[in-house]
């Protein structure tokens, strides 16, 4: 049996967004939902086709490795909470749950849950928008740990600095932030977007770094890894950064 599932929906307020799913550019002028549907969509369909190359991947323990050197001290008497966003099929919010004995609770646009109930700890999946969790009357704040592996890449780039902001709200001061991107191997900004409309960024230390500073939290460690994978010419590799709000 999986880790408990709540399959309810959250319904995101609309910000803007016009969306041109040939090109992948989703410009300030439109509706929000319009772009989390795309990538829904694209992640139902490639979740159906078994193209989750990243669930139960080697780069996935080396961040979950990360997570875990970086996770704060429990609070004395409790356990950890943990926020995984963009948590899939639940794999990896079940492993840290169960590694740091935490309650952890996992979002996604998709339900397509299959992870095994952690040892110990617990493990809660969530079907909704990470930015609509932990609003008021929703639960969820604060968080000791806020695990995005693989999610900011994804996002229009308007949507950046308020998704750093949200993360850095739902923490409790001295809790820990960590985030894994694409690595840009050139050291530009690029947006690859897919076919279907999903948007794919190669982002840099200084971009990513700046957006957490900026939401008010103070860099970390870091750790480069490689994807054993060859693109447009380059080598890539993932990013994870960690980032802790202080205790002022």
């Amino acid at each position: 049996m999986p880790p408990t599932a709540d399959t309810t929906t959250a319904t995101t307020a609309d910000t803007a967004t016009t969306a041109d799913t040939a090109t992948g550019d989703y410009t300030a002028t439109g509706d929000y939902t319009a772009y989390r549907s795309v990538v829904a969509d694209s992640f139902r369909i490639w979740y159906a086709g078994g193209r989750d190359s990243w669930t139960g991947a080697g780069t996935n323990d080396r961040v979950s490795a990360f997570v875990c050197a970086q996770a704060p001290a429990a609070v004395p008497g409790a356990r950890r909470r943990l926020l995984d966003v963009g948590c899939g099929r639940g794999h990896q919010t079940s492993a840290l749950a169960e590694r740091l004995d935490a309650e952890a609770t996992g979002l996604d646009l998709v339900d397509v849950w299959d992870a095994p109930p952690p040892a110990r700890g617990s493990a809660r999946l969530l079907r909704t928008d990470f930015l609509e969790y932990g609003t008021p009357g929703s639960g969820g704040p604060p968080v000791d740990l806020l695990v995005d592996n693989g999610c900011l890449h994804h996002q229009r780039r308007a949507d950046w600095p308020a998704w750093a902001a949200h993360g850095a709200r739902l923490l409790r001061p001295g809790g820990v932030l960590v985030v894994s991107v694409f690595l840009s191997p050139d050291g530009a900004i690029t947006d690859i977007p897919l076919e279907d409309g999903r948007l794919n960024w190669w982002l840099t230390e200084h971009a990513v770094t700046g957006l957490y500073t900026d939401a008010g939290l103070v860099s970390g460690e870091r750790l480069v890894i490689d994807r054993d994978f060859e693109y447009r010419g380059h080598r890539l590799s993932y990013l994870a950064l960690s980032f802790r709000k202080t205790d002022g």
